[in-house]
C-alpha cells in the first residue's frame, strides 16, 4: 500500500466500535489484535482535538510490526459523544470525567488484548496518563509520552493572563464561549501558522482536512474558556503534593503526584514546541525518578505526523524503548 493508502485507510483486520462509559457516555474505540509472537499490545492514547484517523497510518505501522494496538476518541471529540452547547467547541468543565473515562478505557484495554501492557501517549492524553499513573497505577510495563501537556504557552496571551482571563470567563457564566481567536473547525491551509506549529509535513497535514471532508462529525473547534480553566486547575493537581494515598497518620509525608509515578518512562519532545510547554515538561522531568527525555531535532507538536524522515526516527525510538527499555 503507498504511503498516502496507509495514511487514509484504517488498518484491516480491527474493530471500531462505541462503548457505554460508566454514565452512558458514547465513547468510539478501536482495537487491532496483535499477532501471537508479537511484541505485546499498545493502548495509543491521542490529544485534544484529535479522532482516530489522524493517527492511521501509525497504526498501520504498528499492526504490520505484530502489535495488539487499542485506540479511543476521548469524550467530547472525534466521533465520541460530543460536549459543550455546540458540537464545534472543545469544551470541559473539569477533567475529571476523562479521568475517569481514561481508568475504564485501560481496563477495557487490558481485557480485550494480552500483556505486557505498554501506552504511548501524546500532547493531553499524556498529561492525563501521567494524572492516571500517578494515581498509584501500574497497568503498563513500560510508557512513551510525545508531546506532553505538562505546560501550555497559551498564545498570545501567556499563561499567566489567560489563566487570570477563563477564570474570570468561567466566574461569569462564560465558559461555554470559545476563547479569544478561536472558533468553529476550518480546514487547515498548507503553509498556515497552524500547520508549522503541528507538522513541517504539509501533506501529513492535508490529511485532517481530507478525513473530515469525508466525515464532517470529525471536526471540533478551538476551546473554550471552560476548558482552558479546566487545564490550568488539571496542571495544577500534576504538580501538587496531596496527602499521601497510603500514609501511616498525620504524619505522614505528603507525596508529590509526579513523584508517585514508578512506570518507566521515554518522554520525547519537538526541539521547538508552539502549544505545550518544554521548560515545564523539564521540570516535571526533575521530579520523576523513572522517567528520561529525548529532544528531536527539527520536529513540531505532532511528533507522529511530521516529515517521513522525522517520524520515522520517532516511531522506531518509541518502539524500541517498548520492547527493550533502553
Amino acid at each position: 500500500m503507498s504511503d498516502i493508502g496507509r495514511r487514509r485507510t484504517l488498518p484491516p483486520g480491527g474493530t471500531v466500535a462505541m462503548l457505554a462509559m460508566r454514565d452512558g457516555w458514547p465513547v468510539r474505540t478501536a482495537l487491532w489484535p496483535g499477532r501471537a509472537d508479537g511484541p505485546g499490545s499498545i493502548l495509543f492514547i491521542a490529544g485534544r482535538g484529535d479522532f482516530l484517523e489522524k493517527y492511521a497510518e501509525t497504526f498501520h505501522d504498528l499492526v504490520d510490526a505484530g502489535w495488539g494496538v487499542a485506540a479511543f476518541d476521548w469524550r467530547g471529540q472525534g466521533l465520541s459523544g460530543r460536549l459543550g452547547d455546540t458540537p464545534m467547541k472543545g469544551h470541559s468543565t473539569g477533567f475529571d470525567n476523562w479521568l475517569a473515562d481514561l481508568d475504564e478505557l485501560v481496563a477495557w484495554f487490558e481485557q480485550s488484548l494480552p500483556g505486557p501492557w505498554f501506552a504511548v501517549a501524546h500532547s493531553m492524553g499524556a498529561h492525563l496518563l501521567q494524572r492516571h499513573l500517578a494515581g498509584e497505577n501500574g497497568e503498563f510495563t513500560r510508557v512513551v509520552l510525545l508531546s506532553p501537556m505538562l505546560g501550555v504557552t497559551a498564545r498570545p496571551l501567556g499563561p499567566a493572563m489567560a489563566r487570570r482571563l477563563a477564570r474570570v470567563a468561567v466566574k461569569l457564566g462564560r465558559g461555554g464561549a470559545f476563547v479569544p481567536g478561536g472558533g468553529p473547525y476550518v480546514t487547515g491551509l498548507t503553509g498556515s501558522v497552524r500547520q508549522l506549529l503541528l507538522t513541517s509535513d504539509p501533506e501529513r497535514y492535508a490529511d485532517e482536512g481530507w478525513w473530515v471532508a469525508r466525515n464532517a462529525g470529525l471536526a471540533i473547534g478551538s476551546v473554550t474558556y471552560g476548558w482552558l480553566d479546566a487545564c490550568f486547575r488539571s496542571l495544577d493537581a500534576l504538580f501538587s503534593s496531596p496527602p499521601a494515598l497510603h500514609g501511616t497518620g498525620e504524619g505522614a509525608a505528603a507525596v508529590p503526584m509526579l513523584q508517585r509515578i514508578t512506570t518507566p518512562m521515554l518522554i520525547l519532545i519537538p526541539g521547538h514546541d508552539g502549544l505545550v510547554d518544554n521548560a515545564a515538561t523539564r521540570l516535571a522531568l526533575a521530579r520523576m525518578p523513572y522517567a528520561r527525555l529525548e529532544e528531536i531535532a527539527g520536529a513540531a507538536h505532532e511528533l507522529l505526523r511530521e516529515a517521513s524522515d522525522i517520524r520515522a526516527r520517532v516511531l522506531a525510538r518509541v518502539t524500541a524503548f517498548l520492547e527493550t527499555g533502553e
